[in-house]
């Protein structure tokens, strides 16, 4: 009876020992560059606008290291169009603009099938923990 309570003591000892090597050997890898964005990155985005680029880098701004998002918006309806577009983090922080910036006589929006990029910064000095891109179709 002794040798039988002892087998079974030693077989579970044996796998709790088992089952902690495994778990400590479970890592996840180095962390990347971009480790820092959490998956819950939203676009709502007009049926006439497509997001084809967007980029987020630390960049000198007003004296301070900060955040900044690049965007590059593409017209893919058969119109010229003008877009405006936000940018929220979760943290606070928001930033957007008009796409072109400004109207001029001969571009009145973006041409159908072309593409514009602009860079804003968000006044944020750390990587966000998500965003949220907001694309709206002017008139």
């Amino acid at each position: 009876m002794d040798t039988r309570k002892y087998r079974w003591m030693i077989g579970l000892l044996a796998l709790v020992i088992m089952g902690g090597l495994l778990t400590a050997c479970a890592t996840t890898g180095k962390p990347t560059a971009d480790a820092g964005i959490a998956p819950n990155i939203t676009y709502q985005v007009a049926d006439s606008a497509q997001v084809t680029k967007v980029a987020y880098y630390f960049k000198e701004y007003k004296g301070a290291q900060r955040l900044h998002m690049e965007l590059t918006i593409k017209n893919v309806s058969t119109e010229v169009k003008r877009y405006r577009v936000h940018i929220f983090l979760p943290e606070g922080p928001a930033g957007g603009g008009l796409y072109p910036r400004k109207v001029k006589k001969d571009a009145t929006g973006i041409a159908p099938g072309e593409e514009l990029t602009r860079v804003f910064p968000m006044f944020y000095h750390q990587m966000p923990s998500g965003f949220t891109i907001v694309v709206k179709e002017l008139g």
